[in-house]
């Protein structure tokens, strides 16, 4: 699927387990954020942050939004605590957050790093 910006939708979700913060772990869905141009100067659009598709927590508790995203600073996906500070961060240019890999502990994250999982629907659905 394509919006009216030539953007894929971001139909993806993503839950968040094992980390050392309860708080990150969960579930995340598309990110709503309207537009809002980021640090290096990327216009953000619904589902994408920098280029890349963005996610919320599900439940809204997040102080940042999107609460994972991608850093075109940085060249690296983040997860942020409910605080809004980065907690888990993994360097690379993948288009999506890397399932088969570890993440980092960031500043402001507590080990062990979380287990990502992508979803194609949202997992809430039959339950």
């Amino acid at each position: 699927m394509i919006n009216l910006n030539n953007e894929k939708i971001n139909n993806l979700y993503i839950v968040v387990s094992g980390s050392g913060l309860e708080e990150v772990d969960g579930l995340y869905v598309p990110s709503k954020i309207s537009s809002v141009k980021s640090e290096s100067g990327t216009e953000s659009s619904p589902g994408h942050w920098n280029g890349k598709f963005a996610w919320d927590r599900a439940d809204g508790k997040s102080a940042r939004s999107p609460a994972i995203s991608y850093s075109n600073s940085y060249k690296s996906w983040r997860i942020c605590r409910l605080d809004g500070h980065l907690a888990y961060e993994i360097t690379c240019d993948d288009e999506l957050p890397p399932t088969g890999r570890e993440w980092n502990v960031y500043k402001m994250g507590i080990a062990p790093a979380p287990k990502i999982e992508l979803h194609s629907s949202d997992p809430r659905r039959g339950l």
